[in-house]
């Protein structure tokens, strides 16, 4: 999600269409006569057609961006663009709404994708709804993907695009994520080449990463929604265990492709200086025990305690090596803040419970940006503690609730 902090990077669609007459464009790509048979009515009745669909596009200062992602959106034939604008000050969010045929939504104030979204979901006039971030783009296609795998399982509630980098078209970003017990997400097919993993059409996963998505709003909305908490990162992770916990199902639609931007300036480890943003050593630190305590059961919390416990020193050591202590502190003072809204929350989403954590989590490898813990020390701690992680699941796993 692009400049959820302050600034944005740069990148253009190249060849994006201008739009006209936008509202005539999106009929005829909504529904065009499928012309195979002379017959005119043949012709009137094979109309190629699709349900309806709502965008959720969410912004913060995205001038960069939005242009790009809007056309892109309506050249796919989308029903209705909500833009959600989270308190933007460059004024982009409002010359949109008067070039193209989308609906504003302002909130007035900074309050993050997640919040955006969820205003989105409430407002939205379709049963299904596109949610997307600014710093990406739809190719051609990719929403019929979209849909035709909602369609074909009243049982998917969200299913995913694939990701792919926008500055190296041939890199897949992630292909959703497995869910680590440790309450990560461990992210499918990351910074692979597209080459070596073709399309195998919808396959289900853990975790649709939130940056392009189509779902069932009523779903979406009967599990809450996403953790306005958590402002940004990781609330994904939580929206997909909170739907699969309630017994739906989460997928990727292979065939569907999205093009991934720079990312949120601040946060994002994709922008050119590639580093790790104090700020997200808070977000993390944060966020991961809100949904650890909002979405685990409790004896699964006891029994994933040691392994908590270990994770969390070698994360700290991490911590204090980048020099994100304070960041990290602030990220579990702001856990133990918010104690009685966390408490509400876990009754909420367990009274919706269908399914026990072992069904839900797993050990897969963990997720490490590139170049972090490839070689030298960094790389022997992350081997030592992957092995430690999988030795204490095979151990314990038959304890978590299943």
């Amino acid at each position: 999600m692009a400049a959820y902090r302050r600034g944005c990077g740069s990148a253009s669609r190249p060849h994006a269409p201008r739009w006209g007459s936008c509202a005539t464009a999106c009929a005829s790509a909504r529904s065009a006569p499928t012309k195979t048979s002379t017959s005119h009515f043949t012709e009137r009745i094979l109309y190629v057609s699709r349900p309806l669909v709502s965008a959720v596009l969410v912004n913060y200062n995205g001038r960069e961006y939005l242009s790009s992602c809007i056309e892109s959106i309506l050249a796919e034939g989308v029903d209705e663009v909500l833009l959600v604008d989270s308190g933007s000050d460059d004024g982009a969010a409002q010359e949109a709404a008067e070039t193209y045929p989308i609906r504003l939504l302002e909130l007035g104030e900074n309050l993050g994708p997640s919040a955006a979204r969820n205003r989105g979901l409430r407002e939205a006039k379709h049963e299904l709804v596109l949610l997307i971030d600014n710093d990406v783009e739809l190719t051609p296609g990719s929403l019929a993907a979209l849909t035709a795998a909602l369609s074909a399982d009243p049982e998917l509630a969200l299913v995913q695009a694939r990701s792919l980098l926008f500055a190296a078209q041939e890199t897949l970003h992630y292909d959703g994520a497995a869910q680590h017990y440790l309450g990560l997400a461990s992210l499918h097919h990351w910074y692979q080449p597209l080459a070596d993993h073709p399309s195998r059409g919808v396959v289900e996963v853990d975790i649709a990463i939130s940056l392009c998505c189509l779902g069932r709003r009523e779903m979406l909305l009967r599990v809450h929604g996403y953790d306005t908490r958590m402002f940004i990162l990781v609330e994904d992770v939580a929206l997909s265990y909170a739907l699969r916990l309630a017994g739906y199902r989460v997928a990727v639609a292979e065939d569907a492709l999205c093009l991934h931007k720079a990312g949120t300036a601040g946060l994002s480890t994709r922008g050119p200086s590639k580093s790790y943003a104090a700020h997200r050593s808070f977000l993390l630190s944060r966020n991961r025990w809100i949904f650890l305590l909002t979405h685990y059961q409790l004896r699964s919390l006891l029994v994933l305690t040691p392994a908590f416990a270990l994770y969390g020193l070698v994360h700290l050591a991490f911590v204090l090596r980048s020099g994100h202590f304070s960041a990290w502190l602030r990220g579990k003072l702001a856990v133990c803040a918010c104690i009685g809204y966390l408490w509400r929350r876990r009754r909420a989403l367990s009274r919706l419970r269908r399914v026990g954590d072992r069904q839900l989590f797993g050990c897969s490898p963990l997720t490490f940006n590139p170049g972090l813990a490839e070689t030298g020390i960094r790389a022997l701690v992350q081997s030592m503690l992957a092995g430690c992680l999988r030795f204490y699941w095979r151990c314990l796993r038959w304890a978590v609730p299943k």
